[in-house]
């Protein structure tokens, strides 16, 4: 299958990500997916989303589910699902301070304490304007931390 255009492809940076491992997952998919008989893809870790880009693009599929344990994450992808650019124009906003800053680290730290500090138990039934500032700066994070991996811990 040829596609048209920009290709989708995972915009945030996730250990076990799948990416190159994409074409042996495709070989070792039933043949039912490529002839259109499986019409549901159900993804419980969608991490970096490697796979849940490919399938979408490649596959004509009715329904799609992702999930994932990380409410976090699942912001990111509510918030590009709902609203792409309220994001984008705050990632603009994010990168434009911080190639403008001559402290890029201490920019760093400050958005990390700020995103830390705001944890909070978000409920994920309906977007919320809200959630662009905070899935801006997981993505902002993760594309400028070290090596460009997200990870929680007690620090």
């Amino acid at each position: 299958m040829q596609l048209v255009g920009t290709r989708a492809k995972p915009f945030i940076k996730w250990a076990g990500g799948k990416t190159q491992l994409l074409p042996e997952i495709q070989a070792r998919l039933p043949f039912e997916i490529g002839v259109g008989r499986i019409k549901r893809y159900i993804e419980p870790f969608i991490g970096g989303g490697a796979v849940f880009f490919s399938f979408a693009q490649f596959y004509n599929l009715e329904e799609i589910i992702i999930s994932d344990i990380n409410t976090e994450l699942l912001i990111v992808y509510k918030t590009v699902k709902e609203d792409v650019e309220g994001l984008i124009e705050q990632l603009n906003r994010l990168k434009k301070r911080f190639f403008s800053n001559a402290e890029r680290e201490t920019f760093f730290y400050e958005q990390r304490d700020l995103f830390n500090r705001n944890v909070s138990e978000i409920k994920l039934t309906h977007f919320r304007a809200n959630w662009i500032p905070r899935a801006a700066q997981f993505i902002f994070l993760n594309r400028t931390c070290f090596n460009g991996f997200y990870r929680t811990n007690s620090k």
